[in-house]
């Protein structure tokens, strides 16, 4: 088993950050294509990296809506997401989608991205029937490549997350500690893709927790009986960076 820990998003520098961890999801590309400086910035840090793990939380327009509050730091203009609204989010097929996705594989070709993380607003729930046309369009793009993609839906659904394994082998992103029946399900995968949230109070997410000595040690047993091939664990929580260094030193005592 290979394990990969780091967090979503980076506190720190990148290059400070590589000598921390080694995984990185990458979240600013969610809100907004990154500039070809930013681009380039990345690239020099992450070239000089072997046995990484990047993932790229793909755009908005792919999973959210326009309307969504996050489109307010989309870059676009009012006019540009009005002439969006409809063409865009979960998952639909379109040709505004179409190019997200491409411009995001030439992302994640340029950075040695792999893995892909969709995340599904809880308001996409109604609109599943729609998923498996574009995933099927997506996962035959990354047939040649050695890029993944991991889907993260915020409701509970083990029976689509199941489907979409079995028939396009999108790897299901979910939050171990909060989500049991998950866990339970899709513990037996050759991939793994956790996100630690926080805390989850009815159907939102806490985000300002930071986890108990107790929490991470008995996280830490739990992956040691997982039999996959690679486990990917990112913090995503308000101590995220604290957190996975604490877990990094706990799962080395533990293995």
């Amino acid at each position: 088993m290979r394990i990969f820990i780091g967090t979503c998003g980076n506190k720190v520098g990148l290059s400070r950050y590589v000598e921390c961890f080694n995984a990185l999801e990458i979240n600013a590309t969610f809100y907004r294509f990154p500039s070809e400086k930013s681009l380039r910035n990345w690239e020099k840090v992450l070239a000089q990296l072997e046995d990484f793990r990047l993932a790229l939380k793909v755009f908005q327009g792919l999973t959210h809506p326009v309307g969504s509050p996050t489109w307010r730091k989309s870059g676009l203009s009012p006019e540009e997401q009005a002439a969006l609204k409809g063409k865009v989010g979960c998952l639909r097929l379109t040709q505004a989608t179409r190019a997200f996705f491409s411009q995001t594989l030439d992302l994640a070709e340029r950075l040695s991205a792999r893995y892909l993380l969709l995340q599904l607003p809880r308001n996409c729930e109604s609109e599943t029937g729609r998923f498996r046309e574009f995933l099927g369009w997506a996962r035959d793009l990354l047939a040649p490549r050695e890029l993944h993609l991991a889907l993260e839906i915020r409701w509970e659904d083990p029976e689509l997350l199941e489907k979409l394994w079995e028939e396009l082998k999108v790897v299901p992103a979910f939050d171990p500690l909060l989500f049991p029946r998950l866990w339970e399900k899709f513990q037996g995968l050759p991939r793994a893709y956790f996100r630690l949230h926080g805390e989850r109070r009815g159907t939102r997410l806490i985000y300002h927790k930071k986890y108990t000595e107790e929490e991470l040690q008995s996280l830490a047993r739990r992956i040691k009986a997982l039999s996959a091939e690679e486990v990917l664990i990112f913090f995503n929580n308000v101590y995220m960076h604290e957190d996975a260094l604490r877990f990094q030193k706990i799962l080395e005592a533990v293995f």
